[in-house]
């Protein structure tokens, strides 16, 4: 078998991934560039290879949007010391305790948006606020948010 036609299909079904990142993109585009006019190296070939094979990124816009939809009872189960206070959700910490230092929106453009006050720890929407209560990936963060809401296909690109 010839080592280059297998690189080939490899790089060739990295490239047909449809949730590639800008970045990757741009990096197996360069590598199939320089293919072209060397073999590839053994580490762009375990590269090659991890990003096809790597499972398929979650759909983060899907289950953002599913996740304010239902924002009170998915801040009741990852922050359940807080409560409602006008358009913010307080809770104490990203623990989850009883206080006001973190705080939650929870209507508007800006819902799941997060700020904790105390440790300046925040983030824009819900996905990454699971992830920095869980202290997770925010992809491994999707999928178990995926798993709350009952989205599991959401989960899986």
């Amino acid at each position: 078998m010839d080592p280059n036609n297998t690189h080939s299909q490899a790089l060739a079904a990295a490239l047909a991934r449809p949730d590639l990142s800008h970045s990757l993109r741009a990096f197996l585009q360069d590598v199939q560039r320089q293919a072209q006019r060397r073999p590839l190296s053994p580490r762009q070939v375990e590269a090659i290879d991890r990003i096809a094979n790597a499972p398929a990124r979650p759909n983060f816009s899907l289950i953002n949007r599913a996740a304010v939809a239902r924002l009170p009872d998915v801040l009741a189960r990852l922050l359940p010391g807080g409560c409602p206070i006008g358009n913010e959700w307080h809770v104490g910490s990203l623990r989850g305790d009883t206080g006001d230092s973190l705080r939650v929106r929870l209507r508007g453009e800006r819902a799941g948006a997060w700020c904790d006050f105390a440790t300046g720890d925040k983030g824009g929407d819900p996905i990454s606020l699971a992830a920095a209560v869980a202290g997770i990936s925010q992809d491994e963060a999707a999928r178990r948010l995926a798993r709350m809401l009952g989205m599991e296909d959401a989960a899986h690109g």
